[in-house]
């Protein structure tokens, strides 16, 4: 697998060096997130935990669904685009269909709150999240296509500030001011929402405050919905892949066992750290790549992309395993109950891991629509083995659901990759 590794040091240099701060960035973020995690669980509690993940479920659906797969396609785009000024203008565009479309959720969770908190999730202490949901949508959205407009510069520092460091810093304060002045769980929620806000805020002035001629790219609205759709499609599905557990799980089990599963699941995710870490790495270069008709340049930096994230993922994985039950017990001592659950999420983010960054891959090359019915395949074999599974063994079921839909979701992506662009992610 490394036998090529001495002739491509150009190409390792690259990656290393863009990839040691979005590793650095997002490490920070992490630490930021579980000290969050362990401030709600311990000050506010299991339940309290559980109501804040399912209304944080609801709204990151939410924001995938009305993004439309506009920040993915923005990168797409990019890659074809060699101009600061014709990039702002696309950035501002995208916004547009943006504004328009996060209008829809804005109205339905406004006057839906009782609805969905009361009817659908059958917890009438989620009417307060709703409403603070039907505001955040568009946040959250402008959130993401300017951290993307940042990775399609290759500004790593600039999207990791954005993404992962003042956001994660700012829920922090939130939450610490929140508690001090004795304001309800409901406020772990808002700490979230504010937080990016003001990162939203602070983003935009960064970018647009000094007056600078902006160019409007020759690409049509229509264009951009036409690549964006399926991404959009295609992340729904991922969403759900990740969060569906979570939803059934909040249908027929309690709020400290949705607490106690979510934490296993943001656990073990840990194992995806490097993987996602270089996907603003691997995404604009390539979709320069796929636009120069470079293909063997991509297929040599798929390769050392994969092989590093292999090396740096298994010792993760391992001591996640092996010390599972110590690293729940941080949490409390109620938490210990997840540690099966922990080991299931875990194997099944280190098969994701080890295949590579490769929805993307395919997201970047123009074939969105393939990942897209994959994903809807995962997700219909997810919602079947929950069915099956959680009633039978609860939150461990919801686990080995995920375990096994990992394992068979990446497994077809590497092949279609091996087809469509002719090589193997991983050598």
């Amino acid at each position: 697998m490394f036998k090529n590794w001495k002739t491509d040091k150009e190409t390792l240099q690259y990656l290393l060096s863009k990839g040691s701060f979005s590793f650095l960035f997002r490490m920070l973020a992490m630490v930021f997130s579980f000290i969050s995690m362990w401030f709600i669980t311990n000050f506010y509690g299991e339940a309290v935990y559980g109501t804040y993940t399912v209304a944080l479920t609801v709204l990151q659906i939410s924001t995938m669904v009305f993004a439309l797969g506009i920040p993915n396609a923005f990168v797409s785009f990019a890659g074809s685009i060699d101009n600061i000024e014709r990039l702002k203008g696309l950035l501002l565009k995208s916004g547009i269909i943006i504004l328009i479309s996060s209008l829809v959720p804005m109205l339905v969770f406004s006057f839906g709150s009782d609805f969905f908190s009361k009817t659908v999730f059958q917890k009438p202490s989620l009417f307060n999240y709703f409403l603070v949901v039907s505001f955040s949508v568009p946040f959250l959205i402008f959130h993401e296509i300017i951290c993307y407009y940042f990775i399609s510069v290759k500004k790593i520092i600039s999207y990791g500030l954005f993404f992962y460091i003042f956001p994660s810093i700012l829920f922090a304060l939130f939450l610490v001011v929140f508690y001090y002045y004795n304001l309800t769980g409901f406020f772990t929620f808002l700490a979230y929402v504010s937080s990016l806000i003001l990162t939203v805020i602070s983003a935009l002035f960064v970018l647009f405050h000094k007056k600078s001629e902006i160019i409007f790219p020759k690409i049509k609205s229509k264009e951009i919905l036409k690549k964006s759709f399926p991404m959009m499609v295609s992340g729904v599905f991922l969403i759900l892949l990740n969060w569906t557990d979570i939803l059934m799980l909040g249908r027929i089990e309690s709020e400290s066992q949705i607490g106690i599963y979510n934490t296993a699941f943001k656990l073990g995710y840990l194992t995806l750290f490097f993987v996602v870490s270089m996907n603003v790495i691997i995404m604009p270069k390539v979709a320069e790549l796929f636009h120069k008709n470079d293909f063997i340049e991509m297929k040599k930096v798929i390769n050392r992309t994969t092989q590093i994230v292999i090396i740096l993922t298994i010792p993760l994985a391992l001591g996640i395993i092996f010390f599972s039950e110590s690293i729940l017990q941080l949490f409390g001592n109620g938490f210990i109950a997840g540690k099966s659950t922990l080991i299931l999420i875990t194997l099944g983010a280190l098969f994701n891991a080890m295949t590579g960054n490769v929805d993307q891959i395919l997201n970047m090359t123009n074939h969105q629509k393939t990942v897209r019915n994959i994903f809807f395949f995962g997700f219909l074999m997810n919602v079947a083995l929950n069915l099956f599974l959680i009633p039978k063994y609860g939150i461990e079921g919801a686990a080995l659901a995920s375990l096994i839909t990992n394992v068979v979701i990446n497994v077809v992506f590497v092949i279609i990759i091996k087809k469509k662009l002719g090589f193997y992610t991983f050598m």
